[in-house]
């Protein structure tokens, strides 16, 4: 089988892609082609990969700056032209897209040559692209079962999940706590803000982590974000030996695995991981996510108990750490939140979406 894969620009995008792209592998014969930018993260991953990669034309659409997207129609149009071109000389079987702009002239192309199309929504609040490629895809593979209400051909959805890494699940043991200098007998709170790391929430921890410690009698795995490390210099020092502040953790299994408690922004990445292992969680949505995206996927965990959801804005340090605090005196109240979260998990998304690809792909045929 022959097959296209698209998405890229973040990880978001991208992994969902190579992790169904894995799983096709596993379940048959595949010859695989991915489409990117670029610019995008897929450019510096895919060819390590040892997958053909191509790229065409097209950005995103960068807010406020309207001259810069003057030049958008004709990026969209000439990305369209160079995905026939790409799609007709590789002849796939089908073609997958997980998102970001790259997706809509490869999806599109693919489809005009009479090729099985299919695209994966990560997000609760299906981005711009999800949308339009609803349309015009024979299936659409979404995360949270809400999110059908954006779609006119109830049909085509499929309700998978968002692919996550089975390298996740590693058990709580002693070398995991010593891999990051850390305790085994200290309650630990896991802070990250996705792999760039997060400002705003990189400035409220350091201004609550000194009290937290105190009122936890714990420990912080912190993941700054390799801009934001040597800022966070001073704050890590002052903790004396209860915190370990990392620029980026190349382990997320690990890590899930020392955490008693999880703080982090809501992207769909993060959800699903969280979901899938059932750790207790604290969402803090990116507020300035493109439509809101980051807070509708912490809602509708938020809404079923799941997990707790604390915005940005006034008193937001001083909100944030009430609640840390809060869940980390109530042992019962954490166990629930991680149970219910757990019944959002799927960790089987990447072979389910793989093997309704295959199956699609071989009636069309």
């Amino acid at each position: 089988m022959r097959v296209i894969l698209t998405g890229g620009g973040t990880g978001g995008h991208l992994y969902p892609a190579l992790a169904v792209a894995g799983e096709m592998k596993k379940l048959t014969s595949c010859e695989l082609l991915f489409i990117g930018t670029r610019r995008g993260l897929e450019a510096s991953v895919v060819p390590g990969l040892g997958i053909p990669f191509r790229t065409v034309w097209i950005g995103g659409l960068r807010r406020g700056r309207i001259a810069a997207n003057l030049t958008f129609p004709l990026k969209m149009a000439v990305s369209l032209v160079q995905a026939i071109f790409l799609c007709a000389r590789f002849r796939p079987d089908a073609a997958v897209g997980t998102g970001g702009y790259v997706s809509w002239p490869v999806i599109t192309a693919a489809s005009m040559l009479g090729c099985y199309t299919a695209v994966q929504e990560q997000n609760e609040k299906p981005g711009l692209v999800t949308r339009l490629l609803g349309r015009r895809a024979d299936a659409v593979h979404l995360s949270f079962e809400s999110s059908s209400r954006f779609f006119r051909n109830r049909d085509r959805l499929h309700v998978s999940g968002n692919p996550t890494r089975p390298d996740l699940e590693k058990p709580r043991s002693e070398a995991v706590y010593r891999s990051f200098g850390l305790s085994p007998d200290r309650f630990t709170i896991l802070v990250f803000g996705g792999s760039q790391g997060a400002k705003s929430l990189n400035e409220a921890f350091a201004a609550i982590a000194q009290s937290l410690v105190r009122r936890t009698d714990g420990q912080i795995l912190w993941a700054s974000g390799p801009r934001w490390h040597d800022s966070l210099k001073p704050a890590a020092e002052a903790l004396a030996g209860r915190a370990a502040v990392l620029p980026y953790l190349s382990d997320m299994g690990s890590a899930y695995a020392a955490a008693d408690l999880v703080v982090c922004r809501s992207g769909a990445g993060a959800v699903a991981e969280i979901a899938r292992l059932g750790k207790p969680a604290v969402f803090v949505p990116f507020p300035a996510a493109a439509d809101g995206h980051q807070e509708a996927n912490a809602a509708v965990l938020a809404a079923a108990g799941a997990a707790k959801m604390v915005r940005e804005g006034e008193g937001f340090a001083g909100r944030l750490e009430a609640e840390i605090a809060g869940l980390a005196a109530d042992r019962e109240k954490r166990l629930s939140l991680g149970l219910k979260a757990s019944a959002f998990g799927r960790p089987e998304a990447a072979r389910a979406i793989a093997r309704q690809i295959i199956e699609g792909a071989s009636c069309r045929k």
